[in-house]
């Protein structure tokens, strides 16, 4: 059996915690997974019958994928490729996203990234 550390007892849920946490995440991505099929498969359906023109679906595409982003950012197709080449990608992108993000909210601040840690 795993021993709590005394320095960070309280900090981090408990295993019922967890546990609730986990559902909820369970339920946030089913719902986010739901969406994003249900808005891309709307607007690709409609292309496909002739119901919306070109530039439509361009611009339908365009918002889809500023809303939701890559699903795995550096991924292209993750058939062939392993688990822990996706997770290592992933891990890269958000890297990378989060240098972005400090960027922008030092600038927001008014300082510059380097004064804003």
């Amino acid at each position: 059996m795993v021993e709590e550390k005394e320095s960070g007892a309280g900090e981090f849920p408990d295993p019922k915690g967890m546990q609730r946490w986990l559902e909820s995440e369970i339920g946030r991505i089913q719902k986010a997974s739901e969406l994003r099929i249900g808005e891309a498969t709307k607007f690709v359906n409609e292309y496909a019958r002739g119901e919306i023109s070109a530039d439509e679906a361009a611009e339908r595409n365009f918002q889809y994928a500023n809303r939701w982003g890559d699903v795995l950012p550096g991924i292209a197709s993750p058939h062939g490729v392993s688990d822990e080449e996706i997770l290592r990608k992933l891990d890269e992108a958000r890297a990378v996203q989060g240098a972005v993000d400090k960027h922008v909210i030092g600038r927001r601040r008014g300082g510059t990234p380097e004064t804003s840690r």
